[in-house]
């Protein structure tokens, strides 16, 4: 069982990732961080934390993360009061504590004291481990490798042709891609190809479990699944699909980097696809994955409750 850290912004997505986490005899989670994207950061923490309850799992420490991204700060969504992040379903309040620590002390706490290198998994912007290898160098070596979703090839969901993640923090993204540490990253690519349809919605509904029936109303409320040309994906939980079962994916070696300055491409990922500049590199890309079995994995996963 390979041990991890999760960095996770928790909704309606990153709780599909952490129920398959906690089910897989594959991988076991450590620690959790979390990030701010679309919440506050205290809601953000308690979405993790209730979650947790509810897949009865309160021994793991949650550390609330950084507030802000490194360069420039962002606006929560403007209808940010109206939803939590799990909207649609209810939660059992948390019967526990967070972790005093912050989010960054608790994953360098987590690897000094590892035996093993470990694997950091993130489905939210990558701030917290961004301060976590520019503060923490002698701790390099206790990475195996940084699983994450972020950046884009040829499409984008924030602006044209930039991804959500890197968007709101594209000096944190180019800080871990330019820190010579292992990188896979579930491309937005990838990810749209995560496909989620109404039947899906249904076979979850009749697995008779709390857990089963609480994933089933979060994606009735996440999705719109009457526009059958608008397909209704997640793009979160293939970080932790790809620790279970890495040949679900196909992907490339790429030499990447990130653009931080361009007016219109702030937060662009910049794919050196045909070699033109040389360097060797730097991150394995996934591109796409066998969405039968991805959605198996999760009905399992569910059934297993």
């Amino acid at each position: 069982m390979k041990n991890i850290i999760l960095d996770c912004d928790p909704g309606h997505e990153d709780f599909f990732g952490l129920m398959l986490a906690l089910t897989s005899t594959e991988i076991n989670i450590q620690a959790i961080s979390t990030t701010v994207a679309y919440q506050t950061p205290e809601n953000v923490q308690k979405n993790a934390m209730k979650a947790l309850e509810l897949l009865g799992r309160t021994d793991i420490p949650v550390a609330r993360g950084a507030a802000k991204p490194l360069i420039e700060p962002f606006g929560l969504a403007d209808n940010w009061r109206d939803f939590t992040g799990l909207d649609g379903a209810n939660f059992p309040i948390p019967s526990f504590a967070p972790s005093q620590l912050s989010g960054i002390d608790l994953m360098a706490k987590t690897l000094s004291e590892s035996a093993e290198p470990m694997t950091i998994a993130i489905s939210g912007p990558v701030t917290n481990v961004a301060l976590l290898v520019a503060a923490h160098p002698e701790l390099h070596a206790k990475i195996e490798q940084i699983v994450l979703m972020g950046g884009a090839i040829n499409t984008g969901n924030r602006y044209p042709g930039v991804e959500y993640n890197f968007s709101i923090d594209p000096e944190a993204a180019k800080i871990l891609l330019n820190s010579g540490l292992p990188i896979v990253m579930a491309t937005r690519d990838m990810t749209e190809q995560g496909i989620i349809t109404e039947a899906t919605v249904a076979k979850m509904r009749a697995i008779d479990n709390p857990v089963a029936q609480v994933a089933a109303d979060l994606m009735e409320n996440y999705g719109d699944f009457s526009d059958p040309d608008t397909p209704v994906v997640l793009n979160d939980p293939e970080v932790i699909a790809y620790l279970i079962d890495p040949m679900m994916f196909t992907g490339t070696d790429y030499y990447v980097d990130v653009e931080t300055q361009g007016q219109l491409t702030r937060g662009r990922l910049v794919v050196d696809q045909n070699d033109m500049t040389g360097n060797l590199p730097n991150a394995k890309l996934l591109t796409s994955l066998d969405n039968d079995r991805f959605v198996a994995l999760i009905l399992d996963s569910l059934a297993t409750y």
